[in-house]
C-alpha cells in the first residue's frame, strides 16, 4: 500500500477539496445522506470551509485531509457530540477505497493529540461492512445496541463503535 498522510485542513486546500467532493458526489450519497446542492456551490462551499477552520481553530472540531503524493483520497474529522465524546467520520473517495487508506489514516489519527477527548465513537450502517472493517482494524469496539433511521424510504440500521483515547 502507498503511504499516506494526515495533514490538518487548511484553508489553501481549498480548491483541490472541492474537487475531492465534487468528483465524489455520487458516490458519497450511495450511502450517507446528501449535503444537498447548496454545498456544492462554490461560495457556500467557502463558508462551509471556513466554518470548520473557526472550529478547528477554537478546538471544536478537528478536521484533517488525507494525501497520496499531492492527491486528496479521503477527509477525516472528529467533533465534538458531547465533553468527553468525539465523533469521529471519514470519507474514502470512490477510486481509493478498498486499499487500506482509511485504517492507516484512522490509525494516524489516533496516534494525535486530541485534546478535550476522552473516548471516540463512529457509527457505520449494518450493510456497510468495508467500514466495519476499518473500524475494528484501528482498533475500535462495536458497543451497544443497533439503532434504526428512515432515510429516503427505507430504514437502515447503524452501528455504534467506540475506542477509548485514554488507554
Amino acid at each position: 500500500m502507498d503511504r499516506v498522510s494526515v495533514k490538518a485542513l487548511r484553508l489553501q486546500d481549498e480548491a483541490l477539496l472541492y474537487e475531492f467532493e465534487c468528483e465524489n458526489r455520487t458516490y458519497f450519497e450511495r450511502s450517507v445522506p446528501s449535503r444537498g446542492d447548496t454545498y456544492y456551490e462554490p461560495e457556500s462551499f467557502h463558508q462551509a470551509l471556513q466554518q470548520l477552520l473557526s472550529e478547528q481553530t477554537n478546538g471544536d472540531g478537528y478536521y484533517y485531509l488525507i494525501w497520496r503524493d499531492d492527491t486528496i483520497i479521503e477527509r477525516l474529522n472528529v467533533h465534538h457530540t458531547d465533553a468527553d465524546t468525539g465523533e469521529a467520520g471519514y470519507r474514502v473517495g470512490a477510486e481509493h477505497g478498498g486499499r487500506g487508506y482509511a485504517t492507516a489514516a484512522l490509525r494516524q489519527l489516533l496516534t494525535f493529540e486530541l485534546p478535550g477527548f476522552k473516548r471516540l465513537r463512529a457509527e457505520t450502517t449494518s450493510d456497510n461492512v468495508a467500514s466495519q472493517r476499518v473500524l475494528v482494524r484501528a482498533g475500535f469496539i462495536r458497543d451497544g445496541e443497533a439503532r434504526q433511521l428512515e432515510w429516503e424510504g427505507q430504514t437502515l440500521t447503524f452501528y455504534t463503535y467506540v475506542y477509548p483515547l485514554d488507554r
